[in-house]
């Protein structure tokens, strides 16, 4: 690879995605490049169905505890060693497991979600270093790791605002909300 395209990102990937089927219709295309010292995503998503979404991209807060939140962007280290970049329910206390939060209870974690409108479309761009302290799993937490060498994917969730899942009044959403994820095409970094 030459040094241009690496200045430059080395790789723009774009890719147009539609949920599965039965799911509402959204695409998705998602940029990825390396700027300087940074993996920097920029993404389009685009609601094609007659119905709404609610799209989990606002990171979390705690009512319980004021001026707390995390996000709006997480970084996993999945099982295959793809590292996400999402924007999306991850969170200890949805998974079988709680241990991460002291065993079975309540998480008062929400995260937030904004509605995109059937028809309409939202563009974002963000930026993680490349090397990054992972928020998932709990024992990759606090150690930090290179994003160079390594595949990354963007993904988002988002769930379908029906008359028995209706928008938040405060946009805030608990973990265990419904959701589906949609994702790009992982990119290797340089």
């Amino acid at each position: 690879m030459t040094r241009m395209r690496r200045v430059v990102g080395l790789l723009l990937v774009t890719t147009a995605l539609a949920a599965c089927s039965g799911d509402p219709d959204l695409d998705l295309t998602v940029r990825t490049a390396v700027a300087g010292g940074d993996v920097a995503v920029e993404y389009t998503l685009a609601n094609r169905s007659g119905a709404p979404v609610v799209v989990y991209d606002g990171g979390w807060t705690d009512p319980q505890q004021p001026g707390w939140s995390r996000g709006p962007v997480e970084v996993s280290v999945r099982d295959d060693g793809v590292v996400e970049l999402s924007q999306r329910i991850i969170h200890p206390c949805q998974t079988p497991d709680t241990s991460d939060c002291g065993g079975a209870r309540e998480p008062t974690v929400r995260i937030r979600g904004s509605v995109l409108e059937a028809g309409a479309s939202r563009s974002h761009s963000f930026r993680v270093p490349l090397q990054v302290e992972p928020d998932h799993p709990v024992s990759a937490q606090r150690t930090p790791i290179s994003l160079a060498g390594r595949e990354v994917v963007f993904c988002i969730g988002f769930t379908e605002v029906t008359d028995d899942d209706p928008p938040a009044a405060d946009g805030l959403y608990p973990p265990d909300s419904p959701q589906t994820v949609l994702c790009g095409e992982p990119f290797q970094v340089p």
